[in-house]
């Protein structure tokens, strides 16, 4: 909710105060609903998880994998995965708790330096499945387009709001040069990070490229800056769901609709849809991109 920009201001003109004090609200409501979640030995989080199931929801509609991810509490991480926690679920913002990991890195560089190795050892899935044009592509955990793609998805809501508020543009290889300065050696390799190397993947990777490693995971809007292709889906729970039906356009507020303008309509891929000739289950390395953690 804290994220959905045109509902916050339609509140706030109705003379709602905590939308009008919106950051001391967001402090009080999680220091409620989460400072349970930080503790070493987290007795009324496990109490409630053995209630209510591993995965129910809070009122602010987050999963206990959830809030143990935003809080970084790896050990409660592991506890909540032992009893059965299910990592693909996604909160209001269409982030799952690995992305919503990702997302309190780009903007916590403490988190990133202190909490997200062992985060990401527990809760990155091992793959992600996408269907693009009739194509069905598995990005492995350690290739860089898996983290980029999953990054741009928790960028979305932070870095691309203010680039297109405040200059009117999309997302670059500096951005994620940026969001990636305080990730640990962990997760990603040092010379991995750099804006060359960065836009070497995005170029690879855009969608009016042919190649045998391009999986079109980006739409070049102009020169340098990009969206994620709006015709992926994401495989969920057996179904295909549309990148721009995961991520939530509305919560952009007035960004919204320039973002819109360039996007063409996303189509929905058929849950039924089977792997075609040119289907790429998984892709072999690309021996110019060696995998993410292959030099560490």
């Amino acid at each position: 909710t804290y994220r959905d920009r045109d509902l916050i201001e339609s509140l706030a003109r109705v003379g709602v105060g905590a939308a009008r004090r919106l950051d001391k609200a967001a402090k009080v409501l999680e220091s409620k609903y989460h400072q349970a979640y930080r503790y070493n030995n987290p007795v009324a989080v496990l109490r409630e998880v053995d209630r209510y199931g591993p995965d129910f929801r809070n009122p602010l509609g987050r999963t206990p994998l959830m809030i143990a991810s935003l809080v970084g509490n790896a050990a409660l991480i592991e506890r909540l995965l032992e009893r059965g926690a299910d990592r693909s679920p996604v909160d209001a913002n269409g982030l799952d708790a690995y992305q919503i990991a990702l997302l309190q890195t780009c903007t916590q560089p403490r988190y990133a330096r202190t909490r997200l190795a062992e985060v990401h050892r527990l809760l990155a899935p091992d793959t992600l499945d996408l269907q693009v044009d009739e194509r069905l592509v598995k990005l492995d955990r350690r290739s860089m387009e898996y983290l980029m793609l999953n990054l741009a998805m928790a960028l979305f809501y932070v870095r691309l709001r203010e680039n297109l508020e405040h200059a009117g543009r999309f997302l670059s290889a500096g951005d994620f040069e940026q969001a990636l300065a305080h990730f640990p050696e962990e997760v990603v390799a040092q010379r991995r990070k750099r804006r060359a190397y960065i836009s070497s993947i995005l170029s690879k990777n855009e969608v009016s490229r042919t190649g045998p490693y391009n999986r079109k995971l980006f739409r070049r809007i102009r020169h340098g800056q990009y969206l994620p292709n709006p015709a992926l889906s994401l495989r969920v729970r057996g179904h295909w769901e549309p990148i721009y039906g995961r991520v939530r356009l509305e919560r952009l507020g007035e960004a919204a609709a320039s973002l819109r303008a360039h996007l063409a309509t996303p189509v929905a891929a058929s849950p039924g849809a089977r792997p075609s000739s040119h289907a790429v289950e998984p892709q072999p390395p690309d021996p110019a991109e060696p995998d993410l953690l292959q030099d560490l």
